[in-house]
């Protein structure tokens, strides 16, 4: 999962960055402020970043840019750190609700620097057979759920 490489930020344009960010800002009643000097640069990277394919580290090391440019006064660490984890919220879902909180929380301090790129990477790799584990019972569970749907009408059969 975390090798694979997909565009992660396809599903997130700078709009809804921008969106989230007021969001969270009128939720703590602060006037969601951007910093004129580094926007555009953030806007820039992420929108380059859109199109491209990537593995989750380097979709995490975009997030952690970005947030280190500081596009927004308020919530900047929030906003990125908020869109990092929901790159992998679903597969999350299919995991522990603990192991599935340490990867939200060690994701969301990597990208606002409280860890470095090792420790995200340690604890990424501590995890994966879980995480591999819990991706594949998933699609074997959207599988045998799919045959069933592909019967016509007159063979499908009712649950004993």
């Amino acid at each position: 999962m975390t090798h694979s490489q997909k565009q992660w930020f396809d599903a997130v344009p700078w709009e809804s960055v921008v969106t989230l960010n007021k969001a969270l800002c009128q939720g703590q009643k602060m006037d969601p402020l951007t910093n004129a000097k580094t926007f555009e640069s953030a806007r820039g990277l992420w929108q380059k970043s859109v199109a491209r394919n990537m593995t989750f580290d380097e979709a995490c090391e975009i997030c952690h840019k970005c947030h280190e440019l500081a596009p927004f006064t308020f919530n900047n660490g929030n906003t990125f750190a908020a869109i990092g984890v929901t790159f992998v919220e679903e597969d999350l879902k299919l995991m522990p609700p603990v192991e599935a909180q340490i990867i939200r929380t060690t994701i969301g301090h990597y990208i606002v620097g409280l860890i470095g790129r090792r420790e995200l990477q340690q604890v990424l790799r501590h995890f994966e057979p879980l995480w591999n584990a819990g991706s594949r019972a998933g699609k074997d569970a959207a599988a045998a759920s799919a045959p069933a749907s592909t019967l016509r009408p007159q063979e499908q059969r009712s649950p004993a």
